[in-house]
């Protein structure tokens, strides 16, 4: 039996303070870093995502046999550090997972000359993969296909500082989700290691990475949900404790873009308070180019749902390999609210067009596709007219305290039981 909300927002009005959950990008990468690191050093405020729990259990375990759940992040990243082991593991993940590919990441590790066996089907998870030691040491140079993952890219970066002649790697393609990979290229330099990025060649100089105390900030992900509850509410005063205006994370491009959909945004010591604002005119339209920021797409396509704003989007290509075809997803669940998404493509660029304003059908009952963001970015909606979530557990994959944050703000949530 599946746990179901219903939700709705009765007074129309949102208003509180909330301790944002911490960046799980973040949190997965320094984990890496300290695992990579000669000296031990304390990481505060990390996630307490189910990836991030993932990743720090593998990194921690003395068995065989490590399991990733759903966590494609933690999986990517600890098939690289898997290499440099002292013992063969087996790198296991949920059948939701295995549908994820792995093959371009596979295909650059064995260039380096790792040892990876796939124990299923060719190109994507479980695997097997046995230490060598001499990784990085006859080919240090390598080629990855750019144009389907950051993660892999991420991963490769991260172990290059250990390898005895650092790394370069050459992007094949376009790269996507750079403001990722950007990231991690800054957590580098934070932790003592020298980089450069000169067109499509990425070198990262061999070195030890050295110890610092780090506190994860919170997740601008995450924070998007807050931004479309306060554009589809009456009104709104949110404070959200944990953000930073010197972000490192691309998704922070949030509070500039809902300044065009009535949000505003201001920073304070602890974190930023956002406010409904009044627009002296609705757009008629919002475009944007999501490359670097992908997993606020959802959310974005929720917020001018409902607000009948109609949306150009171009940069989704990740979408369509995540927990779900992020884009199927949401062109079924925003039809039930009378919203149409529609492909096209403009001068040889694909583009993904929304328009309509949500209109209640089928009494706003939405699936999750076991994918979190789904669930997180249709929850906005309820501040329109009465919704239900089903599988509303899959929010604790990046974001476990979702709920009873945006309960403390004001949205009603009753639990429903589906058989």
């Amino acid at each position: 039996m599946s746990l179901a909300y219903r939700l709705s927002l009765p007074k129309g009005k949102l208003a509180g303070q909330v301790a944002l959950e911490s960046s799980k990008s973040i949190s997965n990468r320094v984990l890496m870093i300290r695992a990579l690191c000669q000296d031990d050093f304390t990481i505060s405020q990390l996630s307490t995502s189910d990836d991030t729990k993932a990743m720090e259990a593998m990194l921690t375990s003395d068995q065989d046999t490590l399991f990733s759940g759903h966590a494609g992040s933690s999986y990517r990243f600890m098939v690289a550090k898997a290499c440099l082991g002292d013992r063969e593991v087996t790198l296991n993940a949920s059948t939701q997972l295995q549908r994820r590919p792995i093959g371009p990441l596979v295909k650059a590790l064995k260039q380096l000359g790792a040892d990876i066996t796939y124990l299923n089907k060719e190109g994507f998870p479980p695997l097997k993969v046995k230490p060598v030691s001499d990784l990085g040491k006859k080919v240090h140079e390598i080629t990855l296909q750019a144009g389907v993952s950051s993660q892999y890219l991420t991963a490769l970066v991260l172990i290059a500082p250990v390898l005895p002649h650092g790394l370069t790697v050459h992007l094949e393609g376009q790269p996507v989700s750079v403001s990722y990979t950007l990231m991690t290229l800054s957590l580098l330099r934070h932790f003592g290691i020298a980089y450069s990025w000169e067109g499509n060649t990425i070198r990262v100089e061999p070195g030890a990475y050295h110890a610092k105390d780090f506190t994860v900030e919170g997740d601008w992900s995450s924070a998007s949900y807050f931004y479309s509850l306060a554009a589809l509410s009456e009104s709104a005063e949110i404070h959200i404790n944990g953000l930073r205006k010197d972000s490192i994370q691309g998704d922070a491009v949030v509070a500039e873009m809902y300044t065009q959909l009535g949000v505003s945004t201001e920073f304070s010591e602890d974190g930023i308070i956002i406010r409904k604002v009044e627009l002296p005119e609705k757009p008629k339209e919002f475009r944007y180019d999501f490359s670097s920021c992908p997993d606020i797409a959802q959310t974005v396509m929720v917020t001018l749902s409902g607000l009948g704003v109609k949306g150009i989007f171009s940069g989704l290509q990740t979408l369509k390999i995540k927990e779900t075809n992020r884009i199927e997803a949401m062109r079924t669940e925003l039809a039930r609210v009378k919203t149409i998404l529609h492909e096209k493509e403009e001068n040889g660029k694909p583009l993904i067009i929304l328009t309509g304003k949500a209109r209640w059908k089928d009494k706003g009952k939405f699936q999750t596709y076991d994918d979190h963001r789904m669930a997180m970015s249709l929850t906005p909606l309820a501040c329109l007219k009465e919704i239900l979530i089903k599988d509303v557990d899959v929010v604790s994959k990046s974001y476990p305290g979702f709920w009873q944050d945006v309960h403390t703000i004001g949205l009603k949530i009753e639990k429903v039981k589906l058989k």
